[in-house]
């Protein structure tokens, strides 16, 4: 369970709101009851990481077209 804190009580607490952050994960802060940041542990910040790592990155993929014929229609030729 995230732990809200607000802009105030992090700026006064910030090495006990690290503690609770290296013991739960993750803490939210809020400005006038509203969540506007995330404090992570570096676990948390790491897995995150490698799970988005995971997805492959299809705009670099290159297509291989060796062995394909490609025809064109002329139908629609100017």
């Amino acid at each position: 369970m995230d732990k809200d804190y607000t802009i105030a009580q992090a700026r006064h607490d910030l090495p006990a709101i690290v503690h609770e952050v290296e013991r739960n994960g993750r803490a939210r802060i809020t400005r006038r009851g509203q969540p506007v940041a995330v404090v992570l542990s570096i676990a948390e910040f790491e897995r995150l990481l490698s799970a988005r790592r995971k997805e492959p990155d299809w705009s670099l993929a290159t297509l291989d077209t060796r062995g394909f014929k490609f025809e064109r229609d002329e139908a629609n030729a100017r």
